[in-house]
């Protein structure tokens, strides 16, 4: 059986309000006329929104974003192959997705793939990451290549970004979003031409996985076509009863009497927080209406749900957007037993008093007056990732507004060491800190955060963003030092 490898790549943000997403798509496919070469098609998605504009001129309202991207192909310590690109966007006035696919022919073996991404509107938000791909030989019988996830096709005569003059727009992160009711499943056959048949067919399984990886087949469907040495095969299905959660596609290739000849697998996430809604109101199970959940008022669920948002998966951050707008006490109930009892099966309700002791803490310490406090911004890192290792709190300087930096020696979720994150209170209100820089993957980076800390003393008489002045030398920058040596 065969996977497509995929890897994810969380960089780190130039804007406050999101990080910087890229997501990469790794596949095997073949080419060739008398004999099949493998090679590797590699498809970078880059989310605009969360990567520095760079503008032609300070009052210039178009900007671009460019992305250097370097990758190494590397065998038993030696670089095989290497390639450099600058992937564009184009001028744009709002934030449009751009992507970027690359073809690398190479002979059979494993090797070691290392990425660096560098954002070239900020040249210190650079990113490196690494994955192992193994390139196979072409087998002598029939077989499947790997499968990818296709959002939309379009015609593209561009034979560096189609295949016969047809695009194939890829699912990034894997992950298909509420309003993506239909996916595609591409995928290549080789040498079919071999079978007694001149009809071949594929039959398609999803199945439906659950917290532990069990299988749950849920769509099952068969298609045929004409043999020959390379077929290239989308199907289309429809997603609109899927429940939010993780998939799997699989499809079989099957030979004279129905016998599998060679199969390949895809694995996913699916948003679908109306059906989820649906699904969770039809009725109360007896299990939670008697366990702690289900005494609740709708007030109290509520209050438990807002205090669990930040560490839901996220095919259900939507799910709870929509429980905590609705009065639905069924719902509502039934997705937080469910919460809690994926986290502990035997006993959820202690789990869920511990936690909830901790959120109520959090709630008292980091209130602002705007929310809870565990949805403050301190209050959501420290429900996150839990007490800092070390703090360094400064309300003393001057030339700045008060600030917090947090250390993390370790935080296994995003396996990483040595986080910090700075916080600080541009209202100087005593309480309500803001996000300001993060090291952490998937949180805020921001490459204007002196700016923005120091901007009491940086002169700036144009009133322009941050990015397009300097700050100023000749003041104390302690916040700076408490970065870098924490």
């Amino acid at each position: 059986m065969k996977q497509l490898f995929f890897l994810f790549l969380f960089l780190l943000t130039v804007k406050t309000t999101s990080a910087l997403d890229v997501s990469v798509l790794i596949s095997q496919y073949y080419a060739g006329q008398s004999s099949l070469n493998p090679y590797l098609e590699v498809y970078i998605h880059n989310v605009s929104s969360t990567i520095s504009r760079i503008y032609k001129s300070p009052q210039d309202s178009l900007f671009e974003n460019k992305v250097k991207v370097t990758l190494l192909f590397i065998q038993k310590d030696q670089i095989i192959r290497f390639d450099n690109f600058i992937i564009e966007s184009g001028l744009q006035k709002s934030p449009k997705d751009f992507i970027a696919l690359r073809r690398y022919g190479l002979s059979p073996g494993k090797y070691k793939l290392d990425f660096t991404f560098t954002d070239l509107g900020d040249t210190t938000n650079t990113y490196k990451n690494s994955t192992e791909v193994t390139l196979t030989k072409a087998p002598s019988h029939p077989f499947l290549s790997n499968i990818q996830l296709v959002a939309d096709t379009s015609y593209n005569s561009d034979p560096a970004l189609s295949k016969n003059n047809t695009f194939y727009e890829l699912i990034p992160f894997s992950f298909i979003h509420s309003d993506l009711n239909r996916f595609g499943v591409y995928f290549e056959s080789y040498k079919t031409d071999q079978l007694p048949m001149d009809v071949v067919s594929c039959t398609y399984k999803v199945f439906k996985l659950d917290s532990k990886n069990n299988q749950k087949l849920i769509a099952r469907t068969t298609i045929k076509y004409n043999k020959a040495p390379v077929s290239e095969i989308l199907t289309w299905f429809d997603a609109t009863y899927y429940e939010s959660g993780r998939y799997k596609v699989q499809v079989f290739l099957n030979g004279p009497d129905h016998h599998t000849l060679d199969s390949a697998a895809y694995y996913f996430t699916k948003s679908n927080p109306q059906r989820d809604e649906a699904l969770l109101s039809s009725k109360f199970m007896d299990e939670v209406e008697n366990s702690f959940v289900g005494k609740m008022s709708v007030e109290e669920l509520n209050y438990s749900l807002r205090a669990i948002a930040m560490n839901v998966n996220n095919s259900d951050v939507e799910l709870v957007n929509r429980l905590l707008k609705d009065e639905n006490k069924i719902g509502k109930s039934n997705f937080l037993y469910k919460f809690f009892k994926d986290k502990s099966a035997l006993h959820p309700d202690e789990y869920y008093k511990q936690y909830m002791e901790v959120a109520r803490a959090v709630d008292k310490k980091y209130k602002t007056g705007f929310g809870y406090g565990f949805e403050s911004d301190r209050g959501l890192i420290f429900m996150k990732y839990g007490k800092p290792s070390d703090m360094v709190s400064v309300t003393d300087d001057p030339s700045c507004a008060p600030y917090e930096v947090w250390l993390y020696y370790d935080i296994p979720k995003l396996m990483q060491s040595n986080v910090k994150f700075l916080f600080y209170n541009p209202f100087m209100d005593g309480m309500d800190y803001r996000l300001l820089q993060s090291n952490a993957r998937g949180e805020v980076r921001n490459p204007n955060w002196k700016k923005e800390l120091y901007k009491a003393v940086a002169r700036n008489p144009d009133n322009l963003a941050p990015e397009r002045y300097e700050v100023p030398d000749g003041f104390n920058r302690h916040a700076e030092d408490w970065l870098r040596d924490l």
